[in-house]
Parts: C-alpha cells; sequence; structure tokens
C-alpha cells in the first residue's frame, strides 16, 4: 500500500513538474512592451539647437544639441547628439552610461509617428560590438553583435548580425533566429490580442541555384529548413500555422512542419474571405481546404471568389457553391457579402453591366430591395448608401432613410461609431453619434484619432468625442495624454509624422 502511494506521489509530481516546465517555457517567450502613460519631457528649440522641457515648461537641458532622441518621454533618458558624437543625459544634466563606448535609440521601421523608437530597450556599443540594455544601464545580452535593428514590424524583436551572418533576439535576450542566416524577415502574422508578438520568421539562405527559404516560428523551433524557392504564411481564421511553398515550381501546403498538400500545383492562392485554397493545374482549377479536403475538382475552367460563395465556370456552364463545396441555388450575378455584423448581409446584383446594392437577413430575407449603387455597414443597423445621382445618406435596415441623400462625403472614422459628413457646397462638415444624432458641426476640420476618443479641432478650438460620437466634457485627464499644443512659454511645432517639438511663443 505505502509503495503504491509513493508511485502515485511520483507519478504526480512527475505531472506537476512537466506543467511548470512548460507554464516556464511559455512565459520566457512572453514579453511587454512599455507603454507610455505620463507625457513628462519635450524636445524644444533654440536658435536652430535642440534641448529639453519638462510636462511645466521648464528646461531640463539647454538647447546646444544639433539632435536630441527621447526614446520613452515617461523616462529621464535624452540621447544627445553634435556632428558624430552622443552623450546620454539625465533630468539632472547627469552624464549616464559613460562605460560604453556608444549608447543609441533603436528606430522602429516603417513607424512614422510621435513614437517611432523603442520604448523599452536601448543598445550599446562596447569594444566596437553591441548588445541591448534597459534604461537603468543593466546590460540584457553581452556586446557580441555586429549590428543590432528593429525587426519590421514587430516591437521587441531585433535582427543581429554577426560575421556576415543574421538571426533574431527578443527584448529579454532570448535567441529566437541563431545567427546562420543571410536574411530573416517576420511573417509579419497579426493578432488583436498579440499584435505581432507571435509573427514567426521566414529565414534566407544564398545557394548555388538561387535563395532558399524556410520557416521558424515565434519560439524558436524549425518547421521548414532552408530548401524552398518560397514561402508565405497564411493568416487563417483559426491562428493556426498553415505555410504555401514552392519548390522547383510546384505549390504545395504545410500545417507546421506536417506536409498537407504535396507540390504539385502551378499555383495555390489563398482565399482569406472564405479560408480555402484555389489550385492551379494543368491549366485548370480547383479548390481545397486548409485540411487537404478537396471540395471542388480540379477541373474547372475559372473559380472566383465573391462574398461568401465560389462561382465556378466550366465550358459553358456556371454554378456558385458554398465554401464546403454545395451547390447553391442563386444567381450567377448575384453576389452576398457578410458585414460585421452577422443579422445583416449585403446583397448585389449586375443588371445591364451596373451592379445595385441591397440588404438581406442572415437567413436570405430581403430587409432592402437592391436599388442602390452602393451599400456599406456603419454599425447598430445603419447603412452608408448611394443613390442613382451619386449622392450618399445613411438608411437603417428596415430600407428607412437616416439622413438624406444629399453628401458628397460620408465615412466612418476609423475604429470609432462616429460618421463624418459633408456637402460640396457647405464649407462645414457634421458628425454623427452611433445613435446617429448630430453631435458637432465644424468648419474645415482637423480629426485626430486616439485609442478610445477623437479630437476635432480648427482655428477656433477644439471638442473631444468618445467612441461613440459623444462629447466628452472633462478633457483634463485627455490632455495629460496628448502633446499639448501649448507648455509653459513654448508653442508646439509638427515639421514630420515623427518628430514633434516646441518653440518660445
Amino acid at each position: 500500500m505505502k509503495k503504491t502511494v509513493l508511485v502515485l506521489l511520483f507519478i504526480l509530481g512527475l505531472v506537476i513538474g512537466i506543467i511548470s516546465g512548460i507554464k516556464v517555457k511559455q512565459k520566457r517567450y512572453d514579453y511587454e512592451i512599455s507603454e507610455i502613460n505620463e507625457y513628462n519631457y519635450f524636445i524644444y528649440m533654440e536658435n536652430e539647437s535642440f534641448g529639453v522641457i519638462n510636462k511645466k515648461g521648464d528646461v531640463i537641458i539647454e538647447a546646444k544639441y544639433e539632435n536630441i532622441v527621447i526614446p520613452n518621454i515617461e523616462k529621464d533618458v535624452f540621447i544627445c547628439y553634435n556632428e558624430e558624437k552622443s552623450e546620454v543625459l539625465n533630468s539632472n544634466k547627469e552624464k549616464l552610461f559613460s562605460n560604453y563606448e556608444e549608447v543609441d535609440p533603436i528606430k522602429l521601421k516603417n513607424v512614422t509617428d510621435a513614437f517611432s523608437y523603442e520604448k523599452s530597450i536601448l543598445k550599446y556599443k562596447k569594444d566596437g560590438l553591441y548588445g541591448l540594455m534597459d534604461f537603468n544601464g543593466k546590460a540584457i545580452t553581452k556586446n557580441i553583435y555586429d549590428s543590432i535593428e528593429n525587426l519590421a514590424p514587430t516591437e521587441g524583436k531585433f535582427l543581429v548580425s554577426k560575421d556576415n551572418k543574421k538571426g533574431v533576439i527578443d527584448l529579454k535576450g532570448n535567441k529566437l533566429v541563431n545567427i546562420e542566416f543571410d536574411n530573416v524577415i517576420s511573417d509579419e502574422y497579426y493578432t488583436k490580442e498579440n499584435e505581432y508578438k507571435k509573427s514567426g520568421f521566414i529565414v534566407c539562405n544564398k545557394e548555388k541555384d538561387g535563395f532558399k527559404f524556410g520557416y521558424i516560428d515565434y519560439k524558436g523551433k524549425t518547421y521548414l529548413t532552408t530548401k524552398y524557392n518560397e514561402i508565405e504564411r497564411i493568416q487563417d481564421e483559426n491562428n493556426k500555422t498553415y505555410l504555401i511553398i514552392s519548390n522547383n515550381g510546384k505549390y504545395g501546403l504545410y500545417n507546421k512542419s506536417k506536409k498537407i498538400i504535396s507540390p504539385e500545383f502551378q499555383s495555390i492562392v489563398y482565399d482569406d474571405n472564405l479560408n480555402v485554397l484555389v489550385v492551379q493545374k494543368n491549366k485548370k482549377f480547383g479548390v481545397y481546404s486548409l485540411d487537404g479536403k478537396k471540395i471542388i475538382e480540379e477541373d474547372k475552367d475559372e473559380v472566383s471568389s465573391r462574398g461568401i460563395y465560389l462561382y465556378v465556370k466550366k465550358a459553358n456552364e456556371n454554378k456558385v457553391y458554398d465554401k464546403q463545396g454545395k451547390e447553391v441555388d442563386i444567381n450567377y450575378n448575384r453576389t452576398i457579402y457578410e458585414t460585421k455584423n452577422e443579422e445583416y448581409r449585403i446583397s448585389t446584383i449586375l443588371n445591364n453591366n451596373i451592379t445595385y446594392y441591397g440588404i438581406i437577413n442572415k437567413n436570405g430575407t430581403n430587409l432592402v430591395e437592391e436599388k442602390y449603387r452602393y451599400i456599406e455597414y456603419l454599425y447598430n443597423n445603419f447603412f452608408i448608401a448611394t443613390n442613382d445621382e451619386g449622392l450618399l445618406g445613411v438608411i437603417n435596415s428596415d430600407g428607412k432613410v437616416i439622413l438624406d441623400f444629399k453628401y458628397n462625403l460620408l465615412q466612418k472614422i476609423k475604429g470609432m461609431q462616429i460618421v463624418q459628413a459633408g456637402m460640396q457646397d457647405n464649407v462645414k462638415t457634421e458628425f454623427y453619434s452611433n445613435e446617429m444624432k448630430k453631435v458637432l458641426e465644424i468648419e474645415k476640420p482637423s480629426i485626430e484619432i486616439k485609442k478610445d476618443y477623437v479630437i476635432i479641432s480648427n482655428e477656433t478650438g477644439k471638442k473631444y468625442l468618445n467612441s461613440q460620437g459623444n462629447e466628452i466634457q472633462d478633457t483634463q485627464n485627455l490632455e495629460n495624454k496628448i502633446f499639448p499644443e501649448v507648455i509653459g512659454g513654448y508653442q508646439k511645432k509638427q515639421t514630420t509624422l515623427d518628430f514633434i517639438y516646441y518653440t518660445r511663443s
């Protein structure tokens, strides 16, 4: 009995150890990008030179530098440049990190806004080689790299080089890709929850017969070695890693390292609308699912995807199929589009070479007949529509006109439930809430979109609207989170999208 208990305890301990090991391994590849909650320091210019002021307008660093970079404006770490020399200062004008030859910010590639540098990390140079360090001067990696640069489009991942070979590390110093490739690029895999953190890597080496590609996931696991002519990662709806590969002109499909479709096709094109693959073989077309199941035989003259259906031509016969390969009984010239609201769909019909739009519900019942030149879903049960005269208005799902057809401009502000409307003969622009109530009318507005609100301004002032389109009365906290127009006796200037500074009023 005691022996049995001991065996069970041993097995339990082993299972707990394995689970703990998995959690530790997963945590290893999790990292947090620093967020900016307080705007503490700003660059100012005087006599064509740059310095630093704080949020009260007090001068922290005198304007005597050709350039200054504040990688994270919460932290008092200022990298100041004159000619080819640089020094790092804090808010007490103390020199920082003088034990290194150089300390530099890391520029984010393909980013053109005021936060175009890595906010969590710096790079240092010692003995002619580079490493990563935090803002307290603690080395994250040894100085072993010939170069360190941001790996676009991912903040927190870095392309490093040594002896003309490249690899990838993250801001915790984890090695993700060994330094043994001629080039490494991100597969740009994106989710709203993790953004680009779980994007993998397409690696490449130059061989005698050209460039060969392979694939490594975000944890550094090799799925495909460098033996393929092309590799494309599919951004599928199930967040799985599917890879379209090409070898000697033939295309196939892998799920991680598992072969799903052998490389026997002249082309494979992923349709992200229906989550299927359109394949070509011997100048004929067919359709496969991502698990390798044949949906439509590859003997068709043409396969196209429109809306929620597949439209197929073979000889003189036209047919419509759903994404499971089941034939659908609808007009070949009719198309059904899903909207962001599962209750509604937009339908179109081609008539005398003119496309007319209407609205149906999820069961296929007609709600608005196909009589408009264009319809686009807004939010709730509202839709933007275009009439025969080319004017824009808003209708609801019952076909009732909510905003008259008199506008030349009518659009939803990105990420918000706010509509912007304008007429050609009127200098004023109108703004409507998620309930289609007019909340603002303003001349020549400038629109600045924030995470959960919008700033609408002109020469006479500014208004703040929340994501539902309602005016925000208490804006004090919001002002603390943006670059204010005035700080003390300094006025904001912006020469480019990624360079904001202040000058004396």
